[in-house]
C-alpha cells in the first residue's frame, strides 16, 4: 500500500527559510526585482531577505516607453531600495528608454550613494535621447571590475587615472575625449574584456593589459567621419592596428565590424603584422568591401598573423558595381602559397554577393586551411549568386588543403521559413 504525503505550503515555506542566506541570496538573484521584493510578504522571516541581496537591477528593455507616472514610481522604488539596502551591494544595472532632466538627477543621487558601498559590477543603459553626463563622484567607484555604458558622456577629472580592477568594459555611444580615455584604458591593467561601439571621436587606443582575451570594435563613420580620419592618418606611417597588436599579446577574441576595418585600413598595413597574434583563437571581421584593395589587404594582414586561428567570420559590404582587377589580383592563390592555417577549422562567409574577389578569398582559406571542418556560405538575401549555381560548382572545384573540408552553401530564404 502506497502513502501520499502532502506537505503544507507553510512548511515547504519554512523549509525554504532555513537554508543558509547565501543560497537564498543566489535564488533572489535570479528572480526579477519585483518578484525578489514581492517574497518579502511569504512571511515575517522573509520581510527584509530581498534587501540583502548584493545587487539591485532594475532593467526595461530598449522598447519599452515608461510613462512619467512609471518613472516616478520606479525612482521611487529604487530610492527605497538603496536606502533600506543592508550588506554588501556588489551590483547595480539601470536600464531605461531615455531621462529627463529630473530622472538625470535622481540617477546623479543614486551614483552618490553607490559610490560609498564599493560596487564592483556597474551598468547604465540609457537606450536613447539625451547623453548622461556622469558625474565626478562616479570616477571614485574603485573596486569596479565590470563596466558597462550606454549612451553617457566621460569626462572624468584630470586626477582620475582608472579603474586598476576593471576586468570588463562595455562603452557603447559613449562620448568621451580621445586623451583622457588613452590614459584611463592604460591604467586597467587586469583588462580582458573591451568592447567599444559607436563612440565619437574614438581615433587612437593604446592599451597596456598584457591579459586582454576579448576586444570588439563596432563603429559607424560618416562623411565627414572619414575625412578625419585621414586627415588623422596623413602623415603617419603605420597603422594603428600594428601599435595595438603589439600591445596585446594575450588576445583570443577578435570582432572588428562595420567601418572601423575601413578605419585601420587607411592607416596601411604590411603584410604580417610586426608582432603576431598568437593565442587569437576566434576572429570577426564585419563589413569587408572586397571591392576594395586596401580593406582586402587589412583583413589579410590580421589573418596572416594570427597562425593559430581556430574559427573565422567574415560579413561582404558591397558599395560598389565595379570591381577593381588590382583586387582578384591580389587575392591570386599563387601569392600565398608561404600561408598555412594550420589550426582554422571553421570559416564562415556571410552576405556575399557573388563577386570575383569574395570567389578568390575563398579560394585562399580553402588551399591554406590544412584541418579546416566546415566552410559556412551565406549569400546576401534575396540575391543568390549571379550566375546561381554556376559559381557554387565552380567553388566545390577549388583545391582543399583539407581533405575534411565540408563546404555547406546556406539558402537565406529558407532559414526565414
Amino acid at each position: 500500500m502506497t502513502t501520499t504525503t502532502f506537505c503544507s505550503s507553510r512548511s515547504v515555506s519554512d523549509s525554504i527559510s532555513e537554508l543558509p542566506n547565501d543560497i537564498i541570496n543566489q535564488i533572489l538573484m535570479r528572480l526579477p526585482q519585483k518578484d525578489a521584493v514581492r517574497t518579502c510578504i511569504l512571511s515575517t522571516k522573509w520581510r527584509y531577505k530581498w534587501l540583502a541581496v548584493p545587487q539591485l537591477v532594475f532593467d526595461y528593455p530598449s522598447n519599452y516607453k515608461l510613462s512619467p507616472t512609471e518613472k516616478n514610481k520606479l525612482a521611487t522604488a529604487i530610492y527605497q531600495a538603496l536606502l533600506l539596502h543592508h550588506g554588501h551591494l556588489i551590483k547595480f544595472s539601470f536600464s531605461v528608454t531615455d531621462l529627463d532632466h529630473k530622472n538625470s538627477s535622481d540617477m546623479n543621487h543614486w551614483l552618490h550613494f553607490l559610490s560609498k558601498k564599493g560596487i564592483e559590477d556597474f551598468c547604465l543603459r540609457i537606450w536613447t535621447g539625451e547623453h548622461h553626463k556622469l558625474p565626478y563622484h562616479f570616477y571614485s567607484f574603485q573596486n569596479l571590475r565590470i563596466l558597462n555604458l550606454y549612451n553617457c558622456v566621460f569626462k572624468p577629472p584630470n586626477t582620475f587615472r582608472g579603474f586598476d580592477k576593471l576586468v570588463s568594459l562595455e562603452l557603447r555611444n559613449v562620448v568621451f575625449a580621445p586623451e583622457r580615455f588613452g590614459i584611463f584604458v592604460s591604467n586597467c591593467p587586469f583588462l580582458e574584456k573591451l568592447t567599444l561601439e559607436n563612440c565619437p571621436h574614438f581615433f587612437c587606443l593604446r592599451l597596456s593589459s598584457p591579459i586582454l582575451k576579448y576586444l570588439s570594435f563596432l563603429v559607424s563613420i560618416s562623411l565627414n567621419g572619414m575625412a578625419e580620419i585621414a586627415k588623422y592618418f596623413k602623415d603617419k606611417k603605420t597603422s594603428n592596428l600594428i601599435e595595438m597588436a603589439s600591445s596585446i599579446p594575450a588576445i583570443e577574441e577578435l570582432a572588428v565590424e562595420n567601418y572601423f576595418l575601413k578605419f585601420l585600413a587607411m592607416g596601411g598595413v604590411q603584410n604580417r603584422l610586426t608582432k603576431t597574434l598568437q593565442h587569437l583563437r576566434i576572429l570577426h571581421l564585419s563589413g569587408i568591401c572586397f571591392e576594395k584593395i586596401e580593406e582586402v589587404s587589412c583583413a589579410l594582414c590580421l589573418i596572416r598573423s594570427s597562425p593559430n586561428l581556430e574559427k573565422l567570420t567574415i560579413k561582404s559590404l558591397r558599395e560598389t558595381n565595379f570591381v577593381m582587377k588590382a583586387v582578384v589580383e591580389h587575392l591570386r592563390v599563387e601569392d600565398f602559397l608561404d600561408c598555412s592555417l594550420d589550426q582554422l577549422r571553421v570559416a564562415k562567409m556571410q552576405l556575399i554577393s557573388g563577386v570575383r574577389p569574395e570567389l578568390e578569398f575563398m579560394k585562399f582559406l580553402l588551399a591554406t586551411s590544412t584541418r579546416l571542418e566546415k566552410f559556412e556560405i551565406l549569400p546576401i538575401q534575396g540575391k543568390s549568386f549571379n550566375c546561381g549555381f554556376q559559381r557554387l560548382k565552380e567553388l566545390i572545384r577549388f583545391r582543399r588543403a583539407s581533405a575534411k573540408a565540408e563546404i555547406i552553401y546556406l539558402d537565406p530564404d529558407d532559414l526565414d521559413k
